[in-house]
């Protein structure tokens, strides 16, 4: 689509904040994404990342983001229940919206807030200045009501699935969709009503009768004149709501003429203000890859930083192929002959390599010069798990290339044979998402040389782009064009892609991958990092394409019953605390509870946010509950709201569950990502499978509803025991540590026991829980500010708990130094498998810069080494499975523990097997120990 500008004055992007941030909030997990102290960052960090991606693809002169104000609406006084049946946004969402206003003013970015109004109108209000003063104006928004903006000079981004899918809504695209003008899209949603925001329709009549209606009748003051002639049950339905409609047109129209106090000299960006951005972005204890990024986005590429230590070198041209045209089977394979390279030994198979594991870091792999003569393939589709497809397949090879169809029974089984005979000397971008496609097409992959994707992510585990297109941004300074996305800047590539044209888009595609496969690989042989690629990453991406195919068998019915269960108790614990209140309060609203806590019921305030309000979020309302006293009304109404606050939360989770059920075969398919933990942790995504709570009863309820499937009789958990620790027992080397765990004791309460200088037998709960919170938090990086905050305890107290079990374990002490020392020497950290991330932080002029940076240099070979173990052992549990012939098969991987289903009469092989891969996936100083049990769901599985 040609979005071009057809005005001389520039483009101005109009954004819906809270839509952003809620896309944000939920597409990013929030556990990944949370700062020491407990602060959900998920949402700053998407909702900053995605305006950068379409700043960067649609260059605006002009930026103008618009958030919602608390309170109610003209809107809500025209209709009462407007937006009555929406669920109130998470707490950890709406703690971070003040934190993203505070970064948009760092970027030198303008809000805008309108009381009174929503947000939408000042989306309005915005566009229509800026079309006023010959502006191109584009509205980034996930409301629909935005399309009644679009004119030939507005046009609505309106994202899609994924984020990046923006659909661009100009007044053909939306006549192609709901046959009405943009101009006549607000009475088609009168008539429809729009769920999402508790406004009733005509009963029975969707879009397609409200445009056939529309177009008979030229609108909707022409339908109500012809209600009487409109026959059938619509008809009478139509009349029997014409009022509601009214009322609904009068609603759903935006507001286009506030006095916003702005003019369009006020929504200029590109004036960062670094000092409050590195402030903020130390408290947020974001990377300074992500700084570096942004800075480069909202400063007009005025600031750039180098942050990885390797030797400049020239990025290579991307070659634009030959293109070569195949008309049968005979001659795809002369021309795999003629172009195709046979795989030298890097093409063995990945899983045959273990057995050198433990010796990563000293193996040095060569890898830069197969891929440099390595051929390409790229796949065009969609590779979302019991939904991936693929229409076609660009093959590249010694700089030519040719597009087939994968699916043609011409052209099958020749694919397969050059896939199995070849896949050694194969680069693609996304191992697994290729799987998922050609598995589409019927076709096998079993291998592949090099993953583009997997390979940027581990020379730089703090990039988390994924897609193609980010990775050739980030890497390569390449910019791809396509219908949709302008190219940008001056770049040392632009890709022309020839609109209308898929096959030569696919072309180009692979000519981006084979350019990034041959800048990345010299770094990957640098650092040593293609054992870890080779043996762990791909052979991971394998395992996780089985299991994301497979899906996760599920109870729809216990689902159910678990969202009524929650959603009673939420309503049950709102009445509890407005009847300990004396009133009804919004238990989602700061203000609100600030009134009731500090105002109304004197409880000592907490400390200020930055916007001078007292804090009311979760750890401020925990230490609120623990001080009050017990059976007073403080007391009573901040236990049903943490009640409250808990249960809304696990009835979003349930609910997310459900909406994420495959109606065709009854398992939820989720989406398993390798490449967004810097520490190399896996992840999920629609739905995230890993916030699923396991530290309270009522949140392990969830489990209850994932179950054998048919064909299958139970479920099987194995999870590491406090594998962090063994972890770290084995590289400090500490004696005392190590014979802890050998003991066969309690290890909580021995180690207090050496600590405290006492019988094992006289270890207090309290002590062995001091000591379980201090080891844990050593392993994570927990500063003594953490720890005390852990414990309930002043900080001096923390810190001299902390200095009497270095004085216990003083290889533990010295090896956690080193690590910082070493850090700062080299630039990075390793695991015990060689994986790598980079700390240049360690010498920024910031003081909470360099303490970010030091926590995370003190976790990353821990955390790092655990995920590395979980991936071997799934690797080794899949292929033992496999091996002996047994039909029980991997199908969900969460933190620390497997998920087996069982096929029947396999239960004590497949659990000793998987037991045994997981127990020697590597030799430590002290041995691997893992828990299993067996049940007929997951939640009876636990052990």
């Amino acid at each position: 689509m040609d979005i071009s500008p057809t005005t001389t004055h520039g483009t101005l992007l109009a954004v819906d904040g809270h839509s952003l941030a809620f896309r944000a909030f939920f597409a990013l997990p929030v556990e990944n994404f949370t700062t020491k102290e407990g602060q959900p960052t998920n949402a700053v960090y998407g909702f900053l990342t995605m305006l950068a991606q379409v700043i960067e693809a649609e260059h605006p002169n002009r930026i103008g983001i618009a958030f919602d104000v608390k309170g109610g609406t003209f809107r809500n006084e025209l209709l009462g229940q407007y937006k009555g049946t929406r669920e109130a946004a998470p707490q950890e969402l709406l703690s971070q919206l003040p934190l993203i206003q505070q970064a948009l003013e760092a970027l030198g970015v303008r809000y805008v807030e309108q009381p009174g109004y929503e947000g939408d109108d000042v989306i309005a209000t915005l566009a229509t200045m800026g079309e006023q003063a010959g502006y191109k104006t584009l509205v980034l928004s996930g409301d629909r009501d935005a399309f009644q903006l679009i004119d030939d000079h507005i046009t609505v981004l309106y994202p899609g699935y994924h984020f990046k899918d923006l659909k661009h809504m100009d007044p053909q695209a939306v006549l192609d969709k709901y046959h009405v003008t943009p101009q006549q899209y607000p009475d088609l949603a009168a008539l429809r009503g729009e769920t999402a925001d508790n406004i009733p329709g005509v009963p029975g009549v969707g879009d397609g009768f409200a445009a056939k209606w529309i177009n008979q009748f030229g609108g909707l003051e022409g339908i109500i004149a012809h209600a009487n002639e409109i026959g059938g049950k619509k008809g009478q339905a139509l009349r029997d709501n014409i009022e509601q409609v009214k009322l609904n047109r009068k609603v759903n129209a935006l507001v286009r003429d506030l006095d916003l106090g702005v003019g369009m000299q006020d929504l200029t960006f590109g004036h960062v203000h670094p000092d409050l951005l590195e402030a903020l972005f130390g408290q947020l204890e974001f990377g300074s890859r992500t700084r570096t990024r942004l800075l480069k986005t909202f400063n007009n590429g005025g600031v750039r930083e180098t942050e990885l230590p390797v030797e400049p070198r020239d990025i290579p041209g991307i070659v634009e192929p030959v293109v070569d045209t195949v008309d049968d089977a005979a001659a795809l394979k002369a021309w795999i002959e003629q172009y195709c390279p046979q795989p030298d030994r890097h093409g063995s198979d990945p899983a045959a390599t273990l057995n050198i594991v433990g010796q990563y870091r000293r193996e040095h792999v060569q890898c830069a010069e197969a891929v440099a003569q390595s051929w390409t393939l790229h796949a065009q589709g969609s590779a979302k798990p019991g939904h991936a497809s693929m229409q076609m397949l660009a093959i590249m090879a010694s700089d030519h290339a040719i597009v087939i169809d994968p699916a043609s029974d011409m052209f099958r089984a020749t694919v397969q044979d050059l896939l199995n005979t070849r896949a050694g000397s194969l680069c693609v971008h996304g191992f697994k998402e290729h799987l998922h496609m050609l598995d589409a097409a019927g076709i096998q992959l079993t291998t592949a040389l090099f993953d583009t994707n997997l390979a940027g992510y581990l020379i730089d585990p703090e990039f988390q782009g994924g897609t193609l297109e980010a990775c050739a941004e980030h890497f390569l300074n390449v910019s791809v064009d396509t219908e949709e996305r302008p190219a940008q800047g001056t770049l040392a590539f632009d890709i022309e892609t020839e609109e209308g044209d898929p096959q030569q888009e696919c072309i180009e595609r692979a000519a981006l991958v084979t350019a990034l496969a041959r800048y990345l690989a010299p770094d990957v042989e640098q650092r040593h990092q293609y054992p870890l690629l080779r043996d762990i990453e791909l052979p991971t991406s394998r395992v996780l394409f089985q299991m994301e195919k497979t899906g996760a068998s599920v109870d729809r019915a216990r689902f159910g019953e678990l969202y009524e269960q929650f959603s009673e108790e939420s309503a049950r614990m709102e009445e509890v605390a407005w009847s300990s209140a004396g009133h009804e309060v919004n238990l989602q609203s700061p203000k609100q509870l600030g009134t009731v806590l500090f105002d109304e019921m004197k409880l000592t305030p907490t400390k200020k946010t930055k916007k001078g309000s007292y804090t009311t979020n979760a750890a401020a309302l925990t230490a609120l509950f623990a001080q009050s006293e017990e059976g007073s009304k403080a007391n009573e109404f901040l236990g049903a709201l943490l009640r409250h606050r808990e249960t809304n939360k696990l009835k979003q989770i349930v609910q997310t569950l459900i909406d994420a059920i495959n109606p065709q075969d009854g398992r939820i398919h989720t989406t398993f990502t390798q490449t967004v933990t810097a520490t190399g942790r896996l992840s999920s995504v629609d739905p995230n499978l890993q916030n699923i709570p396991n530290r309270n009863a009522a949140g392990r309820e969830i489990r209850s509803g994932f179950v054998p499937g048919p064909g299958y009789e139970a479920l099987l958990s194995a999870d590491y025991s406090q594998v962090e620790l063994r972890i770290m027992a084995d590289l400090s080397g500490d004696e005392a540590l190590i014979e802890a765990f050998k003991s066969g004791a309690d290890f909580h309460k021995y180690v207090a026991s050496l600590v405290f200088a006492k019988p094992v037998d006289d270890v207090s709960a309290s002590e062995r829980s001091r000591v379980k919170a201090m080891s844990y938090g050593l392993a994570y990086g927990l500063s003594t500010y953490g720890l005390s905050q852990q414990l309930g305890i002043g900080v001096s107290e923390a810190n001299a708990l902390k200095n009497q079990y270095f004085q216990t374990f003083g290889k533990v002490h010295d090896y956690l130094e080193s690590l910082v020392a070493d850090a700062r020497r080299t630039g990075y950290t390793e695991t015990i498998f060689g994986r790598r991330r980079y700390f240049p932080q360690l010498t920024s002029a910031s003081r909470n810069a360099r303490d970010a940076a030091e926590r995370g240099a003190l976790n990353a070979p821990i955390q790092g080494s655990a995920a590395d173990i979980m991936k071997i052992a799934m690797i080794r549990a899949d292929r033992a499975l496999h091996e002996h012939g047994l039909a029980s098969r991997i199908v969900l991987q969460i933190h620390d523990e497997l998920v087996v289903e069982l096929a029947p009469g396999e239960i004590d092989e497949a659990t000793e097997l998987v037991k045994d891969a997981m127990e020697h996936a590597v030799d430590l100083a002290v041995p691997l120990d893992v828990s299993t049990g067996i049940g007929a769901d997951w939640q009876r599985a636990a052990h």
